[in-house]
């Protein structure tokens, strides 16, 4: 049976540059140029995604939207290459494909400002003439409240498991959330969400992302732990969360539980910090499973 993960979210491209160190209010610094790539959190937990279910019967779907500009058409092209199924992504006349300006100083660290462009005329109605199942549903913070708001219903109808990476932190509508499993958040975002108390209380179940100190997953009133994964060096944490995410709706799709799903998700993460770039820094599956048990 084919597994089937329906990723909904931005695409991006991202312009990078190097610094020394960030700027302060009032600070020019002057910075090395380093490229344009793919990005967007739809279009890197996609690739990461189908990366990690390379070599297996299964598909990875985007529902996005790009403009008829030369970014969307290089956007359209990445994915492909990649082996996303995009023919879900809309085009429109009416605004830019997304930008992300992305700064990386000396310690690897990012500093990241986006532009919405097309994401933020993605239509809430877009799923309404798809049909089909899927496994799973990932979701992100990107795109607008009103599209956000719709992804619970879709994810019953398609009888998937919503992910939902709320990131950033557009949107509190507690249907949405309480439909999460997991939901996946940073630290800084379980705060923002959850300053009072336990992020375990917002969903049925939680993932809280630590950076180099692993993760944290709240399922049924059980905590464990997730320990992170020594890296050699740290060039760019860009695309680890996204990492993370793709490859945990990944394993999900294939019927892992959980708690393994995480600890695997955990190692791509750690291992996109050693490659520059987003979607550039997703591991193959070969790579993540050989890094997990080394």
């Amino acid at each position: 049976m084919t597994r089937t993960v329906v990723v909904c979210g931005s695409v991006n491209i991202d312009t990078f540059v190097r610094t020394a160190h960030f700027p302060v209010a009032g600070e020019t610094v002057i910075a090395s140029p380093n490229g344009r790539a793919l990005g967007g959190k739809g279009a890197n937990q996609a690739v990461a995604a189908v990366r990690f279910l390379e070599g297996q019967d299964a598909r990875v779907v985007l529902h996005a939207t790009v403009g008829t500009d030369p970014d969307g058409d290089r956007a359209l092209a990445e994915l492909r290459d990649a082996g996303v199924d995009v023919s879900a992504v809309a085009r429109t006349p009416d605004a830019p494909t997304g930008q992300a300006f992305i700064m990386n100083d000396g310690a690897g660290e990012n500093v990241i400002v986006v532009t919405s462009g097309a994401n933020e005329v993605t239509d809430p109605d877009c799923y309404d003439g798809y049909d089909g199942t899927a496994d799973v549903l990932l979701a992100q913070g990107e795109l607008s409240p009103a599209h956000t708001a719709v992804l619970p219903a879709l994810a019953r109808r398609l009888g998937a498991r919503l992910v939902l990476n709320l990131a950033p932190v557009t949107t509190r509508d507690p249907d949405l959330i309480a439909a999460a499993d997991p939901l996946v958040l940073n630290e800084t975002e379980a705060a923002d969400l959850s300053p009072d108390g336990e992020p375990s209380d917002l969903a049925r179940s939680v993932v809280v992302t630590l950076g180099a100190r692993g993760a944290v997953l709240h399922e049924r009133g059980r905590r464990t732990e997730i320990p992170p994964f020594p890296v050699p060096e740290v060039v760019d944490t860009t695309g680890a969360g996204d990492a993370f995410c793709g490859v945990l709706a990944a394993a999900l799709a294939e019927g892992t539980a959980l708690a393994e799903a995480a600890t695997v998700a955990a190692a791509a993460g750690s291992l996109a910090v050693g490659t520059r770039g987003a979607s550039a820094s997703c591991a193959g599956r070969e790579e993540i499973l050989s890094f997990l048990g080394a």
